[in-house]
């Protein structure tokens, strides 16, 4: 008898259960209620428009009221219109770079006056030349010409001063690597222009 009442004990055990499983009152899960359930995704939103890139020009600033003895002038801004170029009207704010007092310091120098006509190249009437080299100059485009120069020169050392033409409003010029040099004319705002007669040029480099 003791060892048959375990085994009887086990199978009411089981029957119990069983009959508890299947029991009717047993109701089936519920339904998440409204707060439980998740809600529907949102419509994406509109893709926003791409930022604008800010640029920075270097731009030779002559001797004046800005630099005594001359000097560079950083120009800051949007690329407004997306052409990879900061343009006049884009500019926010400037600063100025301007050289030390060049008294004392030794300097050889290539002096000439540029004239241009129609649509060809300019042509140069060199004034000084003891720097001893030569600028060949092509018009690029309307209003831009590059000088290339016949050596390379220290770039760290050299800077370029250059006038305004009475028939123009504005240059602007740059030293573009070791050996060539560009200048723009301007007959208003972003309007690039021909003809010119006389605009005095001067590289000069520092020993």
């Amino acid at each position: 008898m003791r060892k048959s009442l375990p085994f009887r004990l086990l199978v009411l055990v089981s029957i119990f259960l069983s009959v508890l499983a299947c029991s009717s009152e047993d109701g089936a899960d519920g339904m998440n209620g409204r707060d439980g359930t998740d809600g529907v995704d949102g419509t994406d939103g509109t893709d926003g428009t791409n930022g604008l890139n800010s640029l920075i020009t270097t731009v030779i600033e002559q001797p004046g009221v800005n630099c005594t003895n001359g000097g560079y002038r950083l120009d800051v801004g949007l690329d407004a219109n997306g052409n990879g170029e900061l343009e006049t009207a884009e500019v926010e704010s400037s600063e100025y770079l301007c050289n030390s007092d060049p008294t004392g310091f030794v300097y050889q120098s290539y002096v000439s006056l540029l004239s241009q006509a129609n649509t060809g190249d300019p042509v140069t009437t060199i004034v000084e030349n003891s720097l001893e080299l030569s600028i060949s100059w092509v018009r690029e485009s309307e209003g831009i010409y590059l000088g290339t120069l016949d050596r390379s020169i220290d770039i760290g050392k050299t800077v370029i001063f250059y006038s305004t033409p009475s028939s123009h409003t504005g240059v602007r010029g740059e030293l573009v690597g070791d050996n060539q040099v560009r200048l723009e004319l301007q007959n208003g705002i972003n309007v690039f222009a021909d003809n010119f007669i006389n605009l005095s040029f001067e590289l000069r480099e520092y020993e």
